[in-house]
């Protein structure tokens, strides 16, 4: 994991922290709140922490699967990426519509070269996630515009009568879910000893959240029309929870269930899957959809996101910054802990309206504090991977 993306993912995890603290802040009345805030504490977990991490380790990750030299450090993909994020996080802090313009074509741009980049890699000895990163990079575009056309009143144009739920399923169902999994394919024959599943399992669920996704962008861009909805559902749910399956079997095979990372890995799912099993309730009407799609994307991002992250981005800056063999998985009881109640807390939340905001507020307290482990521990790899590069 080059050097500069390392320390932009440990500074945008410290900032994670800061904003998880403010939304517990502001939902207990002892702070105001700024436009837009929702908006720029979701995407410094999304943008910030894993674009910089995917953006970062996939290159070198699939050129050493491939048994291909270490590509060289991409500062265009870098700048670019980067500088759409500030841009962006200006724009939505301040509603400016130039500048959310202008980082949403900045990390457009970034995104396409890294695509360009992986798809170069494909053919011969191309490892079986880089289906998963190449399509899940693709989702990532489609979510990219669509988020930027929210601000931009495109959703007209492209005729998309949902847009706000299409951006998340896009970015969610699409970006994140496949290239999760895809990391998954990668990293838990390292972590445990032995693959994930076989080439039909791995293709099963490559082609079930792929297709899933699809279903979930059409649905809510055809104004919720229920055959792509249902079906996208039923593919995307069966991969995730056979993806659950497999991965769980391995950890316990291999002892990483001793230790919190590994149900860091597998706690996680549980909050990528709670909107999916909520979803067939809001078709059918028992309950409202609208507390549920305001509140739900926040705990989905710190349940699943912000949890996965806390496992596998101190593994994999142990392994390819420090060059450790067989490095341990991050997080530890409490951080695992936190998070997991913190996301009772905030679904709890959306059905107990008295109290929703002192709910809310404990939800994201809890939240802050579990960022606090890898926060130091993404800190104390930063400084012992620099001294070792000064003494070498």
């Amino acid at each position: 994991m080059p050097v500069p993306y390392l320390i932009t993912t440990l500074l945008f995890t410290f900032v994670a922290l800061f904003m998880a603290a403010d939304a517990s802040f502001v939902s207990l009345n002892l702070i105001g709140a700024f436009p837009a805030l929702r908006w720029v504490r979701v995407h410094f977990i999304t943008l910030g922490i894993v674009s910089q991490v995917v953006f970062g380790l996939l290159p070198l990750l699939v050129a050493s699967l491939s048994k291909k030299p270490r590509p060289a450090m991409r500062w265009d993909i870098w700048l670019t990426l980067n500088g759409g994020f500030i841009a962006l996080i200006a724009g939505f802090a301040s509603v400016n519509q130039p500048l959310i313009l202008t980082g949403g074509t900045l990390i457009f741009v970034s995104a396409v070269l890294l695509l360009l980049q992986l798809w170069n890699v494909r053919g011969g000895d191309a490892p079986a996630s880089l289906k998963f990163y190449i399509t899940g990079i693709f989702y990532l575009l489609v979510g990219i515009i669509v988020g930027t056309g929210l601000w931009l009143n495109w959703s007209e144009a492209l005729y998309i009568q949902i847009p706000l739920e299409v951006h998340i399923h896009a970015n969610s169902w699409g970006f994140m879910s496949l290239v999760f999994a895809g990391l998954l394919v990668d990293f838990i024959p390292m972590v445990t000893g032995r693959p994930l599943g076989s080439t039909k399992d791995v293709s099963f669920i490559f082609w079930g959240m792929s297709l899933g996704a699809l279903g979930l962008v059409i649905g809510p861009w055809l104004g919720g029309s229920l055959p792509p909805t249902v079906s996208g559902l039923i593919l995307h749910l069966a991969a995730t929870i056979w993806l659950v399956v497999l991965m769980g079997r391995a950890l316990k095979a291999s002892g990483r269930l001793d230790s919190a990372g590994g149900w860091h890995l597998l706690a996680s799912y549980l909050w990528i899957l709670a909107p999916v099993l909520v979803a067939p309730l809001i078709l059918l009407g028992f309950i409202k959809g609208g507390p549920v799609e305001s509140i739900a994307p926040q705990a989905l991002i710190y349940g699943w996101v912000l949890q996965f992250g806390i496992a596998i981005v101190p593994y994999i800056a142990r392994r390819f910054f420090l060059k450790e063999e067989n490095p341990q998985l991050g997080g530890s009881w409490l951080s695992i802990a936190a998070v997991t109640v913190g996301s009772i807390f905030v679904w709890v939340s959306i059905f107990l309206v008295p109290i929703r905001g002192v709910l809310y507020g404990i939800g994201f307290a809890l939240y802050a504090l579990s960022v606090l482990q890898p926060l130091k521990e993404l800190f104390q790899i930063t400084k012992d991977g620099l001294q070792k590069r000064e003494m070498a």
